[in-house]
């Protein structure tokens, strides 16, 4: 089963687009196994409160709240014990790198430019959402045949 980590502007664009990519890749997850980390949750539940964030979602503090906390109980999560230092030019992005190396993951899906310049690292590539989409329906295709 493939394993991979969503970044948090997966999660985001989840909430305010439902049917969007990230929705979708959200909708599959029996399919796979996604991965996240504390660290991961906590920066969603900040973004998830900035004022221009909030006026696409709609949310509420106490939806909010609800969201993640689902996110918690749904998703594998990692210990959060690995520190990396590998996205010089946006070093928050270092935690969705520890937790797909804590994971062993297959993917990183973002669509944040830092980590997208990155291609891959060490076994785990790291793809847009579109394309993680592709590789999914590709390797559905593979087990029905």
């Amino acid at each position: 089963m493939i394993r991979a980590v969503p970044d948090v502007n997966l999660y985001v664009s989840a909430v305010i687009r439902k049917t969007g990519y990230g929705g979708q890749i959200l909708a599959r997850s029996r399919e796979l196994l996604l991965f996240t980390s504390e660290a991961i949750l906590t920066d969603l539940f900040r973004v998830l409160h900035y004022d221009h964030v909030r006026r696409l979602h709609k949310m509420s503090g106490d939806k909010i709240v609800e969201h993640v906390d689902l996110l918690r109980s749904r998703l594998r999560r990692t210990r959060g014990r690995l520190q990396v230092e590998i996205v010089h030019a946006d070093p928050d992005d270092d935690i969705i790198v520890a937790c797909a190396l804590e994971a062993a993951a297959d993917y990183i899906i973002s669509r944040d430019h830092h980590l997208l310049d990155l291609k891959h690292y060490h076994s785990i590539q790291i793809v847009t959402p579109k394309t993680f989409l592709e590789i999914l329906d590709h390797e559905k295709s593979l087990r029905q045949n």
